[in-house]
């Protein structure tokens, strides 16, 4: 039940009011004067009804002292500057006087889901800001580079092609994009055509003429961003639709001819280039992308960033989880650096945040990191979950620093000349 907080000087309207209130089932706490209505701490109601003509202060002077709870002005003077001067003030809306009963009915009503609708937008913004990467994954990988530059563009905005391996991270490029933008208040929409693939995908994006999906993704986008996720499942008369209703200020819808004001990003497996090879992308499509397509690396081809970024990552998780500060062991940077990481970034990530949880506090060790490295190392059998490539790299890793390279060898069973040769090979030089 939602709670009015009603203002009202007049004792029969302030009755009146409260019945009325009260019928359509709303809880009502009645006050005569912005000083009474202080004293029931504002903040705590779901709206505040409050005439304009008060003993003692006007009733817009409560608007300060209920934000962000929203505020409806009653005012007998039904002109239009009144009726400015409330909302100039900071009213959600206001009613005139002498009002009828379904009227009132409607304003309060308005304001309550326009305030429920601020409010789940404000929380929607959070849980983005949340799903953010972190920040040590932008200084460390091509997300931080490539966002950089798209930013750097004369085109503040341009519409984006994202390729890459499962996992690097493309739709964390995505709302990067949208959230330190222009665009960061308006809708983040995705399309997710693997998901969609079973239903008509024309009015779904597009919408229709008329039925269900009359409103389409394209127009729920409207003042964002939406992102189509392996755009090569679109047939090709989908794909020329699409590239024909693209303008410089959006995209236009189907019927009434109306410009979107979005912003398009794709995100794929597979390369542009590749997919145009392929034909499973038109060329009047992927034209609109050339200048902007950006291919995120595998984080098995950035072993050299690898320690940097598993420090850094870990002191971002124990701030996430307020876990006293620690850090990675030898042990642990190494599993890391051995590790093939076919999940790319996003399993890094998750692997570092559970081997904080794992350590609570203490330092990090290989197995906290559930790779299938234990701490007793010189067993190969304890660790079988990784390939023997991923092993030699993790032992060699590991040890390098106080075992000489006949040590090494010794250790690992093979001659001196055998270890040279699978450094060479897996491109393991000596640090």
């Amino acid at each position: 039940m939602n709670r009015l907080l009603v203002i009202e000087d007049e004792a029969v309207i302030l009755k009146a009011l409260t019945r009325l209130l009260e019928r359509n089932h709303y809880s009502v706490t009645p006050a005569d004067s912005v000083e009474e209505a202080i004293k029931h701490e504002p903040r705590g109601y779901d709206l505040v009804l409050a005439d304009l003509r008060l003993p003692g202060v006007p009733g817009t002077e409560i608007i300060e002292h209920a934000d962000p709870v929203p505020v409806v002005i009653m005012t007998s003077h039904a002109s239009v500057r009144s009726a400015v001067d409330a909302m100039r003030a900071g009213a959600i809306d206001y009613v005139a006087k002498p009002f009828d009963h379904d009227e009132l009915l409607i304003v309060i009503e308005r304001s309550l889901m326009q305030n429920r609708m601020k409010s789940q937008n404000t929380a929607l913004l959070m849980d983005m800001e949340r799903l953010l990467p972190a920040p040590a994954l932008l200084s460390c990988t091509d997300i931080g580079v490539y966002y950089e530059k798209i930013r750097a563009q004369t085109n503040p905005e341009p519409n984006v092609f994202i390729a890459g391996e499962r996992g690097v991270g493309r739709e964390w490029l995505a709302r990067l994009l949208h959230w330190h933008g222009n665009r960061r208040n308006g809708p983040f929409v995705i399309a997710d055509l693997p998901l969609l693939r079973h239903k008509p995908l024309a009015p779904v994006l597009l919408g229709a003429d008329e039925g269900a999906n009359r409103h389409g993704m394209l127009q729920a986008a409207h003042g964002g961003t939406l992102v189509i996720r392996q755009p090569e499942l679109l047939s090709h008369d989908l794909q020329k639709t699409l590239a024909e209703r693209f303008t410089q200020r959006g995209l236009q819808g189907v019927k009434t001819g109306r410009v979107y004001n979005v912003r398009v990003v794709m995100v794929s497996d597979i390369p542009l280039s590749t997919l145009i090879e392929q034909d499973a992308i038109t060329t009047e499509l992927a034209d609109l992308f050339l200048d902007n397509h950006v291919v995120l690396s595998p984080l098995r081809e950035q072993h050299e960033k690898l320690g940097e970024l598993v420090n850094a990552l870990v002191q971002h998780h124990c701030r996430k989880h307020n876990i006293s500060p620690t850090e990675p062991n030898p042990s642990a940077i190494a599993a890391v650096q051995a590790y093939r990481w076919d999940g790319n970034a996003q399993e890094l990530d998750r692997s570092i945040e559970r081997a904080v949880l794992a350590a609570q506090g203490r330092s990090i060790e290989a197995r906290d990191l559930g790779l299938g490295v234990l701490e007793n190392d010189s067993d190969s059998a304890q660790n079988r979950d990784l390939s023997l490539d991923e092993y030699f790299r993790y032992f060699v890793l590991r040890h390098q620093a106080e075992l000489s390279e006949t040590e090494l060898a010794n250790r690992l069973g093979i001659s001196r000349k055998a270890l040279w040769e699978r450094r060479q090979k897996i491109g393991l030089r000596r640090q």
